[in-house]
């Protein structure tokens, strides 16, 4: 699919995203709500811009389920705004951006069936921000049954959902390779609508392939730490990234451990920013602190190329995963307190 409108409001837009920036959580405040217990979070967030959403699910929920449920909400219906104001192929190229939620609401709903989850519980950690509706989703998570809800999939040729995929979601219970199926249309679909007509444009192109890239490395590292088989291995990887083809990918997965992986990261353009987790891995081979450093990697990336063309799509995206990384600090900050995590543990996880 290509894309079709008109040039788009590109100066409109990014003024109304400029004015969004300043109400991001800064470094200062994180440090702040990491001295804070549940409660005081809660009441500090009330008020700021989740305002409206923690007053509104005040009366369900509390705690950290408040605060998850409130900033969750509070993400779809940012994203939902930008696409609200944006217009022509700058609205195309946001849209096809955040159809990433569309496979995650998926994902979402299919594990919350598999595991009994409470159906209110399933549709507080929706994300509608893709181009499925939040009335549709919610009718997915009313179905009885995971084959009914994968019937329903079926029916979206977006999705390419084969009956093969189906029956061995439905039958055998595993999501795994229809979850990697989803990724691998949604990266697909992207790299293929997005031409690089412009800078800008191949500027975002270009990240995406990075993103494919970091994908590719958690996966691997992942894989390979779990002593996960070679052909395993590699039906989980993604093509298309930027410096890690699927043939050099292949290689790492054919390679014993994880010191090729390593020495491939070692010489990749993320290298400087990775440095100390990559250290830290190879002393104690402990996964997350390294791809909490891939996470980081993508973030500065957004912010420097977000400065590049100010009248492109580059300043919206960056504010997207920007406020991504919000949610997800603020939701790691609240949990890690709830479990009683320490304030060291919990800023080792923020992606700031």
């Amino acid at each position: 699919m290509k894309l079709v409108g008109g040039k788009g409001n590109y100066a409109y837009a990014c003024a109304r995203v400029k004015a969004r920036k300043q109400f991001l959580l800064t470094r200062e405040v994180y440090s702040r709500l990491l001295v804070m217990d549940v409660h005081e979070i809660g009441r500090f967030l009330g008020e700021t811009q989740y305002s409206e959403e923690m007053t509104l699910y005040a009366s369900g929920h509390s705690g950290a389920d408040l605060v998850e449920v409130a900033i969750t909400r509070n993400l779809a219906a940012t994203y939902s705004d930008i696409l609200n104001f944006t217009t022509g192929n700058l609205r195309d190229m946001v849209a096809n951006y955040l159809r990433r939620w569309d496979t995650f609401n998926v994902k979402t709903i299919l594990r919350g069936k598999f595991s009994g989850a409470d159906e209110e519980e399933i549709i507080d950690t929706l994300v509608p921000a893709g181009a499925f509706s939040e009335a549709f989703l919610k009718t997915l998570v009313d179905k009885e049954s995971v084959g009914a809800i994968m019937e329903e999939l079926s029916k979206y040729s977006s999705l390419r959902i084969t009956s093969e995929l189906e029956r061995e979601v439905v039958e055998s219970g595993k999501l795994a390779p229809f979850e990697d199926h989803l990724d691998m249309i949604l990266y697909s679909d992207l790299l293929e609508v997005l031409e690089p007509t412009t800078n800008a444009t191949l500027l975002l192109k270009n990240f995406v392939r990075r993103e494919i890239d970091v994908a590719n490395l958690k996966v691997l590292l992942k894989l390979k730490v779990e002593e996960f088989p070679e052909d395993k291995v590699q039906k989980y990887l993604i093509p298309g990234g930027m410096e890690f083809s699927m043939s050099k990918l292949r290689t790492l997965a054919q390679a014993k451990g994880t010191s090729m992986i390593l020495e491939e990261m070692e010489r990749s353009s993320m290298y400087d920013e990775i440095k100390p987790s990559l250290d830290r891995f190879k002393e104690d081979n402990k996964l997350s602190g390294l791809t909490i450093a891939l996470d980081k990697a993508l973030v500065r990336t957004a912010e420097k190329f977000g400065r590049y063309y100010p009248l492109s799509v580059l300043p919206i995206l960056d504010y997207i995963i920007r406020k991504k990384a919000e949610i997800d600090n603020i939701r790691i900050i609240a949990r890690g307190k709830e479990k009683g995590l320490s304030n060291e543990v919990i800023e080792g996880l923020l992606v700031i």
